[in-house]
């Protein structure tokens, strides 16, 4: 099973700033800091930074207002942790496609391989298409053993094993190569949180893809979909991994409280009884696991790790060390070969 933890300073629920430990010091880095530290004492997966596009409203704090760019906050992170990886989101209408590339190759170099993108669309399906084809071919422009430093020869790297992408499309021109040196995962993980209208920039292009529901049903029936939709595109189930965002609450807790947590769905119970039920949802809905979404920070982060991760791994569900040093590893994907492209 797969665990990622949705990172906010409060929690998720809309009044969680009232009710956290934190107070203040929940918008300072050192509290996030912390919150990272204790997912990967409990050996999650990575880290979700989520980001709220446009002004924040004056009388409102979103849950997931977070004080820092989310790339900006990866790159401290990564030097605050050693294992854990991190998916930072970044919208497509907001960044030119090679300051975007440049940016997640640097902290994938950063964090030695540990950096995924979360991408948010334009809802321009063409021109996000293109996007992704032209971040990925940036991404490729160097073989892994690119980069052979012979001072005999005097040969810094192989230019063979250079790759100019040349892009010429619709909507961008881009030369390349990129000026990183190739991923030490391959590429960046890249992330999509599933919606009505994104199938197909899902089945296209993600390694991990979150289904926002707040239904056991409604997880089914994503799941399902998601399935046809990889299979239209000629890519196997086994090489994504797909996760559903829940809400688990140790002990018991009105429904109104939860169920203003949208797009996640409520398990609420003692830590065995969240366990089992996480078991069960992923074997019924055919889920490779789940994102955290603790109502209230750092406590719901600290339940989880401390009562929740032992009952799953007594189960056999969950690792009890890291094993891998990479996020790709962590999520078992594949190291990707550079694609081949017509040019």
């Amino acid at each position: 099973m797969h665990i990622g933890l949705s990172l906010t300073p409060f929690g998720h629920h809309p009044a969680a700033w009232r009710r956290s430990s934190a107070a203040r010091g929940a918008l300072e880095f050192s509290h996030l800091a912390a919150q990272v530290k204790k997912a990967e004492e409990g050996g999650l997966d990575f880290v979700l930074l989520a980001d709220r596009l446009g002004q924040r409203p004056e009388n409102d704090l979103s849950p997931l207002t977070v004080p820092f760019e989310p790339t900006t906050l990866v790159a401290a992170l990564a030097t605050a942790t050693g294992k854990i990886g991190f998916i930072a989101t970044a919208a497509t209408h907001q960044h030119e496609p090679y300051n975007l590339a440049r940016r997640f190759a640097s902290l994938d170099s950063i964090s030695k391989g540990r950096t995924g993108w979360n991408v948010v669309g334009s809802e321009k399906l063409e021109r996000d298409q293109e996007y992704l084809d032209v971040v990925s071919g940036l991404w490729d422009s160097w073989a892994d053993d690119a980069f052979v430093y012979d001072k005999a020869l005097g040969r810094f790297f192989e230019p063979d094993k250079m790759h100019v992408l040349n892009h010429k499309g619709t909507h961008f021109t881009v030369r390349g190569p990129l000026n990183v040196n190739r991923s030490p995962q391959g590429r960046p993980v890249i992330s999509h949180v599933l919606t009505a209208s994104t199938f197909e920039i899902a089945a296209r292009f993600a390694d991990v893809v979150f289904l926002p529901s707040s239904s056991s049903e409604e997880v089914k029936t994503f799941s399902a979909r998601l399935n046809s939709s990889l299979s239209a595109f000629g890519r196997r189930r086994k090489d994504v991994r797909v996760l559903a965002n829940i809400i688990p609450m140790v002990g018991n807790s009105s429904s109104d409280e939860l169920n203003a947590i949208p797009d996640a769905l409520e398990i609420v119970g003692t830590p065995a009884g969240i366990a089992e039920r996480m078991q069960s949802l992923a074997e019924t809905a055919d889920l490779d696991g789940f994102v955290i979404l603790p109502p209230v920070a750092p406590e719901g982060v600290t339940g989880f790790v401390d009562l929740v991760i032992p009952e799953l791994r007594q189960r056999g569900l969950f690792r009890n060390a890291y094993e891998e040093m990479t996020l790709r590893g962590h999520l078992g994907l594949a190291h990707p070969d550079r694609l081949e492209r017509a040019s």
